[in-house]
């Protein structure tokens, strides 16, 4: 059984693996697009301030709701009948009941949520874009961010649509849908900032001389990106065959599981999103113009192997845990297999990472005349490394947490890190000189994520002993030494091959990036070489054993939306709209690791997801892998 377990989580993780890597690329290549063209000045401040409102909006309402019950939810209907019940009409025809229900609801209260959002864009933007230190026409300004809101807001209803359409495909393991509606919504975006080129002429960095049709290739541009993530899955959902109509009705028993299962991570979405918003603030008022754009492109860099080899193995063991929960032995194996993967890529991640930040930030920013220079962005992608570790654990140890019934314990831990993340930046960005006062945010983001990862750990040991956890002070160490000598190698590469250009420095940051991973494996493997080996055998699409069912693997928000969705903030956001997350003011978060929904970041469909029925009632088994 365990070991059917192991194989079903590691075909799942492959499966993800393998679109994220790619939806992660054209991802991380769409930020590349928008740093060279837009870069880092007034006019990006304006547009990354305008599409972060939706994706706060969403969250607090709606988002954080979603996606802690629409797997589990869904999943208990169409296995509720037993081994092979999700083929029965019965099983069938409950889901698209309750599918219908989330869908019908999510519209409700979306739309006109969006209305109001557009009818209040002139107050919201004055509040977030208005006197920013470094943009002189602080009028031109708040104008084009209102505007560029105003059509924004029809992407709060969309992330929705997209949450609900990700449960359900990934409640009926259904993976590879939602991991590529992100690289379609990534594709979308790229086109429309290519488009802004030559539709902005002469304008440069003048908001006031900026023609309406270039604004609009950028906000409509990115709607179009958030339309996409819904599209792309909407042929997937209609093969499941889910009678779905227009009802505001659950079956008998489950409006109760809804509403527990929404309440359950209110709190901790709610602080997240508070986290976002002060964020945004504290960029625009107290580092500057162009600060907003220069965390977000930060963010996204470090969202690539959080996105990547962190949040698909949570993904991934998430059903097959909750399936387990009434199982003491198969679930503590199964959650310190998987927690110790996370840990190891997470550590070795994070060195690789602070290792190439000066070539990356050179690649995104050099030569483009902005405010934000390329030492000061690699040193908040430097800052921000530290802070992989414990954001790993935060993805996935919410879900072990979640899956064995203890949402209070997830919740406590995740709200209690970001309420240390806001508390972190603002003191940073006060106290920092200018030249630092960017890295300083990332920096509160990496103490934050830190703590809050630590946190759930304890919370674990607490609800599941030290078996959940067996083997994880070894990979712990292995993380950190192996990581940490992956940095001074790649870092002393990096420093010693000073290159000017975008494609030189692509080179620099390959060669250091390829030091320190080597680097970084050769130590690990000295203190942990089992669980490193087990990482690389599962990499190469082996997972054919328990001890495989862990290795690397949305938008995303991603918020994920991350998290449907985590890019750029939906972390903190990442930015659930392609995040993303979870997730970004780009509208990234969640959806791109194909969890999250949100354009530009992926992570959060099933981020905080719980089962009320493998959690609560622990008689029901649903299937092994998940994704």
């Amino acid at each position: 059984m365990i070991k059917r377990a192991g194989q079903g989580v590691a075909a799942a993780a492959v499966v993800i693996g393998v679109v994220t890597i790619l939806a992660r690329v054209v991802g991380f290549g769409k930020q590349l697009v928008l740093a060279r063209t837009v870069g880092t000045n007034c006019l990006s401040t304006a547009y990354f301030t305008a599409n972060q409102v939706p994706n706060i909006v969403f969250e607090i309402v709606v988002g954080g709701a979603l996606a802690g019950m629409v797997v589990p939810v869904i999943a208990g209907a169409s296995s509720g009948g037993g081994q092979g019940a999700a083929r029965t009409p019965e099983a069938r025809a409950e889901a698209g009941r309750i599918a219908s229900a989330l869908l019908t609801w999510v519209l409700l209260l979306l739309v006109p949520l969006a209305l109001l959002t557009a009818l209040a864009a002139g107050p919201v933007m004055g509040l977030f874009a208005g006197n920013v230190p470094g943009c002189d026409d602080g009028a031109a300004l708040t104008a084009v961010a209102t505007r560029m809101l105003v059509v924004f807001a029809p992407q709060i209803p969309l992330y929705g649509l997209a949450v609900v359409l990700y449960g359900v495909l990934q409640a009926h393991r259904r993976f590879v849908g939602p991991a590529v509606a992100p690289l379609v919504s990534s594709l979308v975006v790229i086109a429309a900032y290519l488009a802004y080129v030559p539709l902005a002429g002469n304008a440069g960095t003048d908001l006031s001389k900026l023609p309406l049709p270039a604004e609009l290739a950028l906000s409509a541009g990115t709607t179009l990106g958030v339309l996409a993530l819904v599209v792309t899955v909407i042929g997937p959902a209609s093969r499941l065959g889910l009678p779905l109509r227009p009802t505001l009705r659950f079956p008998e028993g489950v409006a109760a599981q809804v509403r527990r299962l929404a309440l359950a991570g209110l709190s901790a979405l709610v602080a997240q999103q508070v986290a976002m918003a002060m964020v945004v603030w504290l960029a625009n008022r107290q580092v500057g113009g162009g600060a907003l754009p220069g965390y977000n492109y930060a963010w996204a860099i470090y969202q690539v192997p959080y996105a990547v080899l962190a949040v698909p193995i949570a993904t991934s063991a998430f059903p097959a845990l909750s399936a387990r929960a009434g199982d003491p032995e198969g679930f503590a194996a199964l959650s310190a297999r998987t927690t110790r993967a996370v840990l190891l890529v997470s550590g070795l991640a994070a060195g690789a990472l602070a290792a190439v930040a000066a070539p990356v930030a050179s690649v995104f920013v050099e030569g483009m005349g902005g405010e934000v220079a390329p030492a000061e962005l690699a040193g908040a992608i430097a800052l921000f490394a530290p802070g992989l570790v414990g954001y790993g654990l935060l993805a996935h140890l919410s879900r072990v947490l979640y899956a064995s019934g203890g949402g209070r314990a997830a919740a406590a831990g995740t709200v209690a890190g970001w309420v240390v993340v806001m508390v972190a930046q603002t003191v940073f960005a006060l106290a920092f000189p200018p030249e630092w006062k960017l890295g300083g945010l990332a920096l509160g983001s990496a103490v934050g994520m830190t703590t809050g990862g630590a946190l759930l750990v304890a919370a674990v040991a607490r609800a599941r002993g030290g078996r959940a956890l067996a083997g994880v002070p070894r990979a712990a160490l292995a993380a950190v030494l192996g990581g940490g000598a992956g940095f001074l190698a790649g870092e002393r590469v990096a420093a010693v091959v000073v290159v000017h250009g975008p494609v030189a420095n692509v080179g620099v940051a390959v060669l250091a990036g390829g030091v320190a991973v080597a680097v970084a494996l050769a130590v690990a493997a000295v203190v942990d070489r089992r669980d490193l080996a087990s990482l690389v055998v599962r990499g190469r699409g082996r997972g054919d054993g328990p001890a495989r069912a862990t290795p690397p693997d949305e938008p995303p928000p991603g918020s994920g939306p991350e998290e449907v969705a985590g890019e750029p903030l939906r972390g903190t956001g990442p930015v659930r709209a392609g995040e993303a997350a979870g997730g970004g003011a780009n509208g990234e978060t969640g959806a791109e690791t194909g969890a999250d929904t949100r354009e530009g970041s992926s992570s959060r469909v099933v981020r905080r997801g719980a089962d009320s029925r493998a959690g609560d009632g622990r008689g029901r088994e649903r299937g092994d892998g998940h994704g």
